[in-house]
């Protein structure tokens, strides 16, 4: 699904499939409790905003070296070095809304576009994005792609919404060159009006040990997708992020160094609604725990250490010992990338690029 407050297309890009831009109405009050950790707390930080240098919906965002990258729709990519942005457009590119980004290096970067049928597109620049290939396209009518997620320099995941009765997930083993859909044996059917968000390329995570995640809406209550062997396999498991509307569900998944999973999301036509909208699963366990929050949408999160970065349209939270969470800002983002457990990168409307630091 793609969910887009700017531009919403006749698809109804505030979603991903079709009209299953899911993102989950947040249950209940956020209670329960999150992993101990031993860090002691410092504050939750502050983000700064550099200008911007683009109008784009922005969404994708992955980080090489000293360098990051950003992209979003209208077909506009922002390469960064802190505060110093320079906003990239290959030709060809007005129509393209690149809800997906990685980046190898400050030269080699994928993006990864998300709409209907051929609008999901892969596209790879070598040399900074002066110059652009198209390496792959969707050639299913009923597909959409949501996110691109790397586990090395050669192997990376596609998720897209599900075709056929299953989540669509691509597989490369050659850094993109080409791409595999997984067996019908290795996803559970999906349940009606069940989707993926296009949010923040972040509905798909990878993490230590062949750990491979991914989450979504649209149908009753949230669902992280886990495999523990590397995507031969996904098992589903349940939330306590309610999906019971297409605007519904859980957003994004981000593992930790530990191999404990996060989940958060809310309801993005609701952004300020209360309920659960942060849930957490301990090594080795098959139940999430909601974890207490400050509530509102999220559409964006990322783990580094003892440190959690979320955020989304009604704002920023992070808890630096992993468990107390506090409000950072109410500035709305999409995405949300951590470059250590002090310093993380977001992105969001406007071309708005946020940095933050505790």
């Amino acid at each position: 699904m793609t969910i887009d407050q700017q531009d919403a297309p006749a698809r109804d890009f505030s979603g991903s499939l079709l009209t299953r831009r899911a993102a989950l109405a947040l249950a209940g009050a956020a209670l329960a409790t999150g992993p101990a950790q031993a860090a002691p707390p410092r504050g939750p930080g502050v983000i700064r905003l550099p200008a911007t240098v683009t109008p784009s919906e922005l969404r994708g965002l992955s980080v090489a070296g000293k360098t990051y990258w950003a992209s979003g729709s209208k077909g506009w990519l922002v390469r960064g070095k802190g505060a110093r942005l320079e906003a990239v457009r290959g030709t060809g590119f007005d129509a393209l809304d690149f809800r997906g980004l990685h980046a190898f290096s400050d030269r080699h970067v994928l993006a990864m576009s998300a709409g209907p049928g051929e609008a999901s597109q892969l596209w790879r620049t070598t040399d900074g994005g002066r110059t652009w290939a198209r390496l792959f396209a969707n050639s299913d009518p009923n597909g959409f792609w949501d996110t691109l997620t790397f586990v090395d320099k050669r192997r990376g995941f596609i998720l897209g919404d599900p075709t056929e009765g299953r989540f669509t997930v691509l597989y490369t083993d050659n850094a993109g060159e080409t791409w595999t859909r997984l067996p019908p044996d290795a996803l559970p059917p999906a349940n009606d009006g069940e989707g993926a968000f296009a949010a923040s390329n972040g509905c798909l995570a990878v993490g230590p040990r062949g750990l491979v995640a991914f989450c979504t809406g649209g149908a009753g209550w949230a669902k992280v997708y886990l495999s523990r062997d590397g995507g031969r396999y996904f098992h589903p498991l349940d939330t306590p992020i309610r999906a019971d509307a297409p605007s519904r569900g859980a957003f994004a998944v981000a593992f930790g160094g530990d191999g404990a999973l996060w989940v958060c999301g809310g309801d993005y036509k609701e952004p300020a609604a209360p309920g659960v909208n942060l849930a957490w699963l301990a090594p080795n366990s098959r139940t999430f725990q909601a974890v207490a929050a400050p509530p509102g949408y999220l559409s964006g999160l990322a783990v580094k250490g003892s440190t959690v970065l979320a955020t989304g349209l009604a704002g920023s939270i992070a808890a630096v010992d992993g468990q107390t969470f506090e409000r950072v800002s109410t500035t709305p983002f999409n995405t949300a990338r951590l470059i250590s457990a002090r310093k993380g990168l977001l992105c969001g409307p406007k071309g708005s690029i946020g940095l933050w630091e505790a």
